[in-house]
Parts: C-alpha cells; structure tokens; sequence
C-alpha cells in the first residue's frame, strides 16, 4: 500500500497529509505563512464565511500571496467555534484584512501562541482543552 500512496505522491508532485499526522494550524512554526482563526457567525454556511471575510477589505492591503482554509476547527471550553485560515506573502496585509474583516463584521480573531489559543478578546486556553476538529 505504501508504495502505491509514494508512487501517488510522486505522480502529484508533492506529500499527502496522512490523517493520523495532522497538525493543528500555527503550531508548526513556519515563518513563511501565519495562521489565524475566525469565529463562526452561526448564521451562514462556512464557504460565505470565509469569503466574506477574505474580501471585506476593498481594495486589499495584502499586495502578494494569498490564504486559504486550513481544514481545522478550534473551540474553545466556553465557545464559540473558530475556523482556521493560513495565509502566505504579504502577511503584514493578509494580517490586517482579517483584522479589518473581523472587525467590519463583528467577529473575534484567534491565534496559538506557544500551547495556549489566544483570543482577540483577551481569552486565553490552552489548546489541550479545547475541541480539535479536522474538516
């Protein structure tokens, strides 16, 4: 079997993520990209989501690169549920659109920091006690 999943990676020209090795977005600290978490609106399905907060800054300030959904769900103890996002380029830009999109629409922005996921609310909890969920 592993030879053929190889010989799959080989023909598609990179790794596939093996489900029982992932890693939770921002905790792999790479320097080439950040990740941030949105907080669901509890009104609309997750794509809306996510392009209504990825292009509520008109005209971007992210001049290069680009982001895109991570596949990972993060709630904290007392709520509420985040989505993940990965972003790469200007990340300085991408960090402000979010920041301006959470703003523009009311939604809370989180980040992991060391073991703990760090709300932009002031909360604090360390990610063993929140709800991890691969979508």
């Amino acid at each position: 079997m592993s030879d053929k999943l190889e010989e799959l990676e080989v023909t598609l020209g990179g790794k596939l993520e093996r489900v029982d090795a992932r890693v939770v977005p921002g905790t792999d600290g790479a320097s080439t990209r950040e990740a941030i978490y949105f907080s669901d609106d509890g009104r609309n399905k997750f794509r809306k989501q996510f392009k209504n907060i990825t292009c509520f800054t008109e005209p971007p300030n992210a001049t290069c690169g680009g982001i895109n959904e991570a596949g990972c769900d993060v709630t904290p103890p007392d709520g509420p549920l985040f989505h993940a996002a990965i972003y790469h380029g200007d990340l300085s830009g991408w960090r402000k659109d979010m920041e301006e999109g959470a703003r523009g629409l009311g939604l809370l922005l989180a980040r992991i920091e060391g073991d703990q996921f760090v709300i932009s609310d002031g909360r604090s909890f360390p990610l063993s006690e929140c709800k991890i969920e691969f979508t």
